[in-house]
């Protein structure tokens, strides 16, 4: 079957870094291709943010490094500090590779960033699409899709699921995503500071409180992430919750003390690093998962 006959080549569900990364490959590549997303338009939030030297090599040689760098803040080193003291200090700088530091890119930007490539070599992602169902037959993919309550339907050679941990795609195909919950909840804040810390270093703070990580997204603006326990035994902490500071964390000592972000940077950092404005904030549960098997149908290449 040629490819002619087909409405395209690689219809991909999802529009996340992965979905969105894979549809300028295809493009790079001169395949055809279609992009679908549920969303409206592309995350606001920041999510996901360090880009390890690997993933950038990987930019480079799709063309698509030199945005990514001039965005990026660059992290050299990892430091284990408390109030008083520094505890260790290790530095992060491979060898054997042209980007010897973790680029930290907020997932948004991320994003933005590869939306706009797509743009320039003319594609687009189509929002506000849905995808419904799928069925392999006669080495082609019929694809039901639903945009805004209207039925959509495309033939593809192969359809690849981008849409994350509930992925629509896996569902249809019974593929295993097994996995647990860890018992402890998490808050993670992005917030704006004064630059007592350094920019290119990581801290990790060990306390009373219990762990605290800074991501250093810019020489001003910074990533808390700090484990909590909720009142009630088994919910995750609301965002009000954490907010009025009464949530608690939990030691090995089992200890516990009332939670607010301004709580944790003024007992857990170095004296003088301060917050000025909090950018986002929310609290999740975090859930370990495997994908044992990835891929499912007969593989069909157009002539």
């Amino acid at each position: 079957m040629s490819s002619s006959s087909l409405d395209t080549d690689v219809l991909i569900v999802g529009a996340g870094p992965v979905g969105l990364f894979l549809a300028n490959e295809c493009g790079r590549r001169g395949l055809r291709w279609r992009l679908f997303e549920t969303r409206s338009s592309q995350s606001e939030h920041s999510k996901a943010l360090a880009i390890f030297p690997r993933t950038l090599e990987i930019f480079d040689m799709a063309g698509l490094a030199r945005p990514f760098l001039e965005e990026a803040n660059r992290v050299t080193s990892v430091a284990v500090v408390t109030q008083a003291h520094t505890l260790a200090r290790m530095s992060f700088t491979p060898e054997q590779t042209p980007y010897p530091f973790v680029a930290m890119v907020p997932q948004d930007m991320t994003e933005r960033l590869l939306v706009e490539q797509l743009r320039r070599g003319g594609g687009q992602v189509e929002y506000e699409t849905t995808f419904v169902s799928a069925v392999e037959q006669d080495n082609r993919v019929s694809v039901t899709l639903e945009r805004k309550g209207e039925p959509i339907k495309l033939t593809a050679a192969f359809v690849i699921g981008c849409d994350g941990a509930h992925s629509a795609v896996r569902r249809l195909l019974n593929l295993p995503f097994e996995g647990a919950e860890y018992d402890d909840s998490f808050m993670l804040a992005d917030i704006e500071t004064n630059d007592t810390l350094p920019a290119n270093e990581l801290q990790l703070c060990p306390s009373e409180l219990g762990p605290v990580a800074i991501f250093p997204m810019s020489a001003t603006r910074r990533r808390i992430v700090a484990t909590i326990q909720s009142k009630k035994e088994g919910d995750a902490p609301s965002l009000d919750l954490v907010l009025r500071g009464s949530g608690s964390t939990r030691t090995r000592r089992n200890r516990s003390a009332r939670l607010t972000l301004e709580h944790l940077l003024s007992h857990t950092p170095p004296p003088g690093c301060s917050a000025s404005r909090r950018a986002h904030l929310h609290c999740w549960r975090r859930r370990s998962h495997t994908q044992p098997i990835w891929r499912a149908g007969n593989e069909h290449r157009p002539a």
